[in-house]
Formats: C-alpha cells, sequence, structure tokens
C-alpha cells in the first residue's frame, strides 16, 4: 500500500506541475502557437536570404551583375576576345563557368586557330560545335581545340545542353 501511495503521490505532482519533475533533462517545456509560429518565420527567413544570397552569387558569375562589368562588356552583356598569333598560329583562352568568358573569340580569316577551354564541371561541362565539328569534355581539365583556317563568318560553340553559347567571328 505505501507503494502505491507513493505513485500517486508522484502522479499527482506530475499533474500539478511541482518543481521536482520539471527541472533539467526532463524534455522541452511546452510550445505555444506562437513559438510555432517565430520558428517558422525564422525558418522561412533563412530558406529566402539563402536563394536571394544564391541568385546574387549565380548573377555575379555570370557577369550579368553590376560588380563584375568591364569595359568590355559595358553595353553588350559579351565579351570579346581576340586571338593572339604565335609561330603562325591563333592562340586564344575561354574561362569556362557559368558563361564563356570571352563568349566572342575574334580570329582572322584563313590562319590556324588553338581555343583553350578551361576546365568546367556541370552544364558547362562539355563544349561543342556542330558547324566545326568538335566537342570536348571539360570536366577532367582544359581542352584545346585546334581549328584550321576558316573562311569568313560566324561560328558558334555551346554547352552539352545548348543553353550557354558562344561566337567565333572570323573575319
Amino acid at each position: 500500500m505505501a507503494i502505491q501511495k507513493h505513485r500517486s503521490n508522484t502522479s499527482k505532482a506530475k499533474s500539478q506541475g511541482s518543481n521536482a519533475t520539471q527541472g533539467v533533462g526532463h524534455g522541452p517545456a511546452p510550445r505555444g502557437k506562437n513559438d510555432n509560429f517565430k520558428r517558422y518565420g525564422i525558418v522561412a527567413a533563412l530558406v529566402v536570404a539563402s536563394f536571394f544570397g544564391a541568385y546574387q552569387f549565380a548573377r555575379a558569375q555570370s557577369g550579368s551583375g553590376p560588380a563584375t562589368a568591364n569595359a568590355a562588356s559595358v553595353g553588350s552583356g559579351s565579351s570579346s576576345g581576340v586571338a593572339q598569333t604565335q609561330g603562325g598560329v591563333q592562340k586564344v583562352s575561354v574561362d569556362v563557368g557559368f558563361k564563356y568568358t570571352p563568349d566572342v573569340i575574334r580570329l582572322k580569316a584563313g590562319v590556324p586557330a588553338e581555343i583553350t577551354f578551361s576546365q568546367a564541371q556541370g552544364c558547362t561541362a562539355v563544349v561543342q560545335s556542330s558547324e566545326l565539328g568538335f566537342q570536348e569534355d571539360l570536366s577532367s581539365g582544359p581542352k584545346t581545340v585546334k581549328l584550321g583556317g576558316l573562311q569568313p563568318g560566324t561560328y558558334g560553340f555551346a554547352c552539352g545542353m545548348n543553353m550557354v553559347r558562344g561566337q567565333i567571328v572570323v573575319s
């Protein structure tokens, strides 16, 4: 009978919210509707801030943000690269990220060219041109595309998904 009486006192103390049962290690305090609202509000604000930060980072990397504008790309949204001739071959390097930099390559007609594309991942891990007949995998490192002397005109190149594009202008 004494044991049963002790149990009933313990359960009575729990139901009355006695200090003996609400110490450290006895579970979290009950939450009200306002606590849940605050918690979801904070989570929503963090999610929105994360998306905004990712968007701003992508804009800066793609060159469309104001912080990355330079004299070559102001107004046109593109950058142009003129190949340098070394030993009778035109050479130009293209940095591949969220876009090609430069995305317009200028070559002289009839002079062989070498275009070196930097290592890339994701969508831009493949660079291709059906017009010029090349396709290179950039995921393992930079690749150089060797072109014979081209006729005057504009030739396109793009990522494997044809979403990121560039041009080779030959004159």
